[in-house]
């Protein structure tokens, strides 16, 4: 399937499958994959990032973007991409703060009837663009 990280992981780890969703270079040279139509637009980053608007306002107008792409091509074309390595979705955004990465994830989730972990982080969920610690883990959750 796919999964979801931040850039600095490949500080410790080779992910082979990494393929940057972001608008800005990553600056990690093992980082070989692109997939900017799933990046917010410049203007919709810059406001954000320059308080313009607030996380609500984010998600509502990056989700009309999102909902201008067909979510089985992205995610064919992110495997065709990324070929036989298990692709990670991956941007700048921390674990603990605010990220468009887990909107990617949500979307492509409810549109494919899948399930995308964080990159090592299995038990947790996402939240309005947030990564939380699942509550109550179960024991019988398959951990890939």
């Amino acid at each position: 399937y796919i999964k979801t990280a931040n850039f600095n992981i490949l500080k410790n780890t080779q992910i082979k499958g990494a393929v940057s969703i972001d608008l800005l270079p990553s600056n990690f040279d093992q980082l070989k994959f692109e997939y900017k139509a799933l990046a917010p637009s410049f203007k919709l980053y810059d406001d954000f990032k320059k308080k313009k608007i607030s996380e609500e306002k984010f998600i509502i107008h990056y989700k009309q973007q999102l909902s201008e792409l067909n979510p089985n091509n992205v995610f064919e074309h992110i495997n065709i991409l990324t070929g036989e390595e298990e692709p990670v979705l991956m941007c700048h955004g921390t674990k603990t703060k605010f990220c468009y990465r887990h909107i990617v994830a949500d979307w492509l989730e409810e549109n494919l009837e899948i399930k995308i972990n964080e990159f090592d982080r299995p038990n947790y969920i996402r939240k309005d663009g947030y990564l939380v610690k699942r509550k109550d883990p179960s024991l019988f959750e398959d951990e890939d």
